[in-house]
């Protein structure tokens, strides 16, 4: 009878390891989905800085000159926070407790999520100033 206890709580404790494993692996995947998405929207980000650098350098109005500036800065700004995230984020994770590794991830997961969130914002702003002054 002890060694079926035993090889119940042997198998548990096998499980439960997995277990943790297993969620701190889902969760690390969805901060990597989140990565992956913001940087397929790196290349929006350089294309509409080339669009506002025309604008800028077409000198249209005081106030298109401005407001291109501004979107510029906007944009730069986003991909720095980018590059700052992706230059902080640990991947490996050594040493830390499963408490430890799935508060971290649920950190970067709300930070990537928030830069993800910014990227949308600022492109979009960016985006809608250049067609509206581009044929202009």
């Amino acid at each position: 009878m002890k060694k079926i206890i035993a090889a119940l709580f042997l198998s548990f404790i096998i499980f439960s390891c997995s277990d943790t494993k297993k969620q701190e692996k889902d969760l690390f995947n969805e901060v990597i989905k989140v990565h992956d998405r913001v940087m397929s929207k790196d290349q929006l980000i350089m294309i509409n800085k080339m669009q506002l650098d025309t604008l800028i350098k077409q000198n249209k109005t005081p106030e298109i000159t401005a407001e291109a500036t501004q979107h510029s800065k906007a944009l730069d700004a986003a991909d720095a926070n980018m590059e700052a995230w992706m230059h902080e984020f640990d991947a490996e994770n050594k040493g830390k407790s499963h408490q430890e590794i799935m508060a971290y991830l649920t950190d970067q997961k709300k930070k990537i999520d928030a830069i993800d969130s910014s990227f949308n914002v600022t492109v979009a702003a960016a985006s809608k100033f250049i067609k509206q002054n581009k044929t202009k």
